[in-house]
This record gives structure tokens, C-alpha cells and sequence, in this order.
């Protein structure tokens, strides 16, 4: 019944009158030609979404996150200056729920919030850059901080994620914070909320939040 469920949403790309079922496995226009299109035609609707998607969540982060966040403007020129120079990075902004437990877990600071200061930070020569930073308000109220692990490993690990990337989301899936992460491999910079976890460019970002 599945599998009978599954050739009849392919028998739409087919000739009228013809279906998945009206070719073997050996006929050829059906193995070579007719798979390059529907192949073709899956690509181009990937690469849309994509576009889509990439549209949308910039839209999301200048209109939604970062404007109702204090101190937005400061996270988001440190954030694209650490993505340039490919320094890695974790920082947590909490919200509602208090993260007290894994601010604890790290340095306390309780400093103003600027971009100087999360640059210097994460900069690789000071101790505490392999930990998270956690901001609450405008305050940095401590850094190297240790967060959760996602329970999921494998999944990072095909994604080309790292330690950070885990961090940054099992954080999400035991609190409603807003956790940011920059690769230092690649320098993509990364949200996660609510356990999900979505690639931003962030440039535009940060020239939406300083203009």
C-alpha cells in the first residue's frame, strides 16, 4: 500500500495517459531521459526554496530578532567581524528563563555589552574563548561558560558541526534563549532556538542594525 502511495506522486511528471508503472526497469528513455528531468526540475525547486528560505530568515532576524533585543547592534558588528576573520564563537542571549545554573559554570563579569568587548573575548589568545559568553540585557554576565550537549552527535558530525554547534543548541532545547554560533572553520554564523538550529548572513545583518 506505501509503496503503491509513493509511484502514484511521480505519475504526475509523466506523459497523459502514462504512469511510473508504463515503463520496465530496463527501458531506456525511461532510466536516462525522463530521470534527468525530473533530477532537473527537483534541483531548480531545491535551489528556490534555498533562496527562499535564506530571504526569509534574514527578513526574520532584522525585523523580529535583533531589533527587540537590547544591545543588538553590538552583538550583530562582533558577530560579521568574527565570521570575516573566522574566529569560532558562542554567545547565549537569555530571555524568560533564567540561565543562572551555566552562567556558574563560567567566569563572572557582569560588564556593559559592546563589540570590543565580545571581540576580546573570543579572541584565540584569551583563556576564556572556547566557552560561551551569556548576555542578559545589556549586560555580559559571564564567559566560558559551559552548555548542555545536544543528545545527537551523529547528526553534527554529518553536518560538518562542531562541539560549539552542540552547545549552542542544547542550549535551545532546555531553555528559550537565543544562542548565535560562528564557525571557525568556515565562518557561517549560525541561530538556534527551540532546538533548531539556521545558517543567517549575518552581514546584512549588521549593516541593517547600524543604519
Amino acid at each position: 500500500m506505501v509503496d503503491r502511495m509513493r509511484v502514484d506522486k511521480f505519475d504526475s511528471f509523466f506523459p497523459r495517459g502514462q504512469s511510473m508503472n508504463h515503463y520496465s526497469e530496463s527501458d531506456a528513455n525511461f532510466s536516462c531521459t525522463l530521470n534527468e528531468q525530473i533530477l532537473l526540475q527537483i534541483t531548480r525547486l531545491r535551489d528556490a526554496l534555498g533562496e527562499m528560505q535564506k530571504f526569509i530568515q534574514d527578513k526574520h532576524l532584522n525585523c523580529c530578532i535583533f531589533p527587540g533585543l537590547r544591545g543588538g547592534t553590538e552583538v550583530a558588528r562582533a558577530m560579521h567581524e568574527l565570521s570575516t576573520k573566522r574566529i569560532g564563537a558562542l554567545i547565549a542571549l537569555e530571555r524568560e528563563v533564567g540561565l543562572g545554573e551555566y552562567v556558574s559554570s563560567g567566569t563572572s563579569l557582569n560588564a556593559d555589552l559592546s563589540t570590543s568587548l565580545l571581540l576580546s573575548l573570543f579572541y584565540p589568545g584569551n583563556p576564556l574563548h572556547d566557552g560561551a559568553v551569556i548576555i542578559r540585557g545589556t549586560s555580559v554576565v559571564a564567559a566560558g561558560c559551559v552548555l548542555p550537549l545536544s543528545a545527537d552527535p551523529a547528526h553534527f558530525k554529518l553536518k560538518g558541526r562542531g562541539m560549539r554547534h552542540r552547545a549552542g543548541v542544547g542550549l535551545t532545547q532546555v531553555s528559550d534563549a537565543i544562542v548565535f554560533i560562528v564557525s571557525e572553520e568556515t565562518g557561517t554564523v549560525s541561530r538556534a532556538t527551540a532546538g533548531q538550529m539556521v545558517e543567517i548572513n549575518i552581514g546584512s545583518s549588521s549593516d541593517a542594525m547600524t543604519t
